[in-house]
């Protein structure tokens, strides 16, 4: 199977609390087998936030990730999703509760390049958006990240893989890189357990970098 090049990551809610079962099973059931069909499409899976959103409280706006892992041309393959959910909705395939909050399209990058297959002994994700405060600094800082950083968190014990990403398009402000971690049988709580109790002898040893910043962070479990 080819090495998924890209990543589309659609971040969906059902704007109808009542009917939020209902829908969930209509994105699992047909939604995403029909999209997970087209050519582009090596594996498709979705996930859910641990903390879901509670009715008229603040939130970050979504309650699931669905992530399409695409192969060849990146852009293409991007078109050929959104050609094919329009056509759905053409079609009244569409749930009149789905909402799109957004989409987010990234391309592998750096040394973890190479996402795993998704299979059932994947339990969770943790979806993390960082950056370099300083631009002068992010080539020393990408590195860090192959060499440092990505290991000492594998070493944590608390991740099956990992996966770097960055985001297409023309902004190249604010976070634009994505890492994307891979929970096993221990389950996300567990594993954010486990790499935070790493953190400190990793600021100690002076392997943390001054200039990486956190973005928006979500820990994600199977929907």
């Amino acid at each position: 199977m080819d090495a998924a090049n890209g990543l589309a990551l659609y971040f969906v809610r059902c704007n109808a609390p009542a009917r939020f079962e209902e829908w969930g099973r209509w994105l699992r059931e047909r939604h995403l087998p029909e999209m997970s069909k087209l050519d582009v499409v090596r594996a498709a899976s979705h996930w859910a936030l641990t903390q879901q959103p509670k009715p008229g409280m603040p939130s970050v706006g979504f309650s699931h990730v669905t992530i399409y892992e695409l192969v060849g041309d990146i852009e293409s393959g991007a078109r050929a999703l959104e050609q094919r959910e329009a056509e759905s909705r053409q079609c009244g395939e569409i749930d009149a509760n789905h909402c799109v909050m957004d989409v987010d399209i990234l391309e592998a990058h750096g040394s973890w390049n190479q996402k795993p297959v998704p299979t059932d002994a994947l339990t969770g994700h943790i979806m993390a958006y960082v950056m370099c405060n300083d631009p002068r600094r992010e080539a020393e800082w990408d590195a860090w990240n192959d060499a440092v950083h990505m290991p000492d968190m594998l070493e944590s014990n608390g991740f099956t893989g990992v996966s770097r990403w960055r985001r297409r398009g023309p902004n190249t402000r604010g976070a634009r890189y994505l890492t994307l971690y891979d929970v096993g049988p221990i389950g996300v709580e567990a594993a954010v357990e486990r790499s935070a109790a790493v953190m400190p002898g990793i600021a100690a040893a002076g392997r943390k970098l001054d200039c990486h910043v956190g973005g928006l962070t979500v820990t994600l479990e199977r929907a």
